[in-house]
């Protein structure tokens, strides 16, 4: 590479399209995926999608970008979403009932990602709870469920998916190069971003049956298999009810809350927050 050159992380990139077309190859869709709207940039795909849902855009209506310019993860964090490299998606469901538990629709998109980058990469992608993807203890997927509520149950859930792809080391700001990874740096190889949403869609399909079938235990027991971190972990929660205090993970409870036994004493419900593990364990463990 000349000095006049591209510099790392900004090399020119081969090919690899996320059109309608190109996802289309050797996938049928049944409910996700009937309707694409790929859009070459956009400032966030939940947002593109709300727009359409505001048009009468269908159930199972996808929109893909090549790019965000403002794309959001949890907690109003900015999702970073450089051109080509990684996946950014938003899908939509119109829910006939309220038979459904909300905390689903943040556990559906979580398994169903865990599962294709699985498929996929051969790698142990894991969740954390309560909805992002990690390998090798770094954050290498994200996930947004905006729900829009109507008299009786939800009316409209927009799932919005990151996923760190082909990113390069230099794809990440430096803030997030020792907390983030993409598979191809986990690798040392690229992948094909059509190939992952193909699988990410048939996972979404299937999960998706399950909630709407009524069997969507199969659905919680997956997600436990794929976070182990839920049960048994030293964490710090930073948020949750406006407090910080550390504690050891003691499962979930039947809404999907993480279940901690605080190092004070006393096990906390935590429902909304930021849980980070605690490497090397806590001091004094609850219960020891």
């Amino acid at each position: 590479m000349t000095p006049e050159g591209p510099h790392f992380g900004q090399a020119v990139r081969p090919a690899d399209p996320i059109t309608p077309e190109a996802v289309h190859t050797d996938y049928t869709p049944k409910v996700f995926g009937r309707r694409i709207l790929y859009y070459d940039s956009v400032d966030s795909t939940n947002n593109t999608l709300r727009r359409a849902a505001s048009r009468g855009e269908p159930e199972g209506t996808v929109v893909l970008a090549n790019e965000q310019t403002a794309g959001r993860g949890r907690l109003n964090r900015t999702w970073v979403s450089p051109a080509g490299v990684g996946i950014y998606m938003s899908l939509l469901l119109r829910p006939q009932s309220g038979g459904i538990p909300l905390f689903l629709y943040t556990f559906l998109p979580a398994v169903a990602t865990a599962r294709a980058l699985r498929r996929v990469s051969g790698l142990p992608v894991f969740i954390h709870w309560p909805n992002d993807l990690t390998l090798r203890g770094r954050k290498i997927a994200g996930i947004l469920t905006d729900v829009r509520s109507g008299p009786n149950h939800p009316r409209e859930v927009i799932i919005g998916i990151g996923i760190n792809v082909n990113n390069m080391p230099g794809d990440l700001p430096p803030e997030l190069q020792e907390i983030a990874t993409s598979l191809t740096i986990a690798a040392g190889r690229r992948y094909s971003r059509a190939s992952i949403i193909q699988a990410l869609l048939e996972e979404l399909e299937r999960g998706y049956a399950l909630m709407k079938s009524g069997t969507s235990m199969d659905l919680v027991e997956a997600w436990r298999k794929l976070s182990p971190s839920h049960q048994g972990t030293p964490v710090e929660v930073v948020g949750g009810r406006g407090k910080n205090f550390r504690g050891i993970t003691r499962g979930i409870d039947h809404d999907g809350a993480l279940l901690i036994e605080a190092a004070h004493g006393g096990v906390e419900r935590i429902a909304f927050g930021e849980i980070r593990r605690i490497r090397g364990g806590l001091q004094h463990a609850p219960g020891s």
